[in-house]
């Protein structure tokens, strides 16, 4: 008799590795994502507040942006992460 976690089981340990593989790429890819995203809505509020204002924005507000920026930054990465994973999950592990 098989517990399910073994090799001899078949789908369930496969399942199983799929579901690890999906959490640990999707946290991934998340994470490599986050720094280009949080440059790019960096600079994209920087040049709409210098512009808005017609003056350069001064180290108080540049925080302030920084947090609102971390935070929504992160919420985009690992959105997009999950579902471009699942996505590709779905393409090439699809049982048929």
């Amino acid at each position: 008799m098989t517990t399910g976690f073994c090799l001899e089981s078949g789908v369930p340990f496969l399942n199983h590795m799929i579901t690890f593989w999906y959490g640990a790429t999707s946290f991934l890819f998340a994470a490599v994502l986050f720094f280009p995203v949080r440059k790019l809505l960096m600079a994209i509020n920087v040049n709409r507040i210098q512009n808005k204002n017609k003056r350069a924005v001064t180290e108080e507000e540049l925080m302030i942006l920084k947090k609102k920026v971390n935070v929504v930054a992160a919420i985009i990465s690992v959105s997009f992460a999950f579902f471009y994973n699942k996505f590709m999950l779905v393409q090439f592990f699809n049982p048929k």
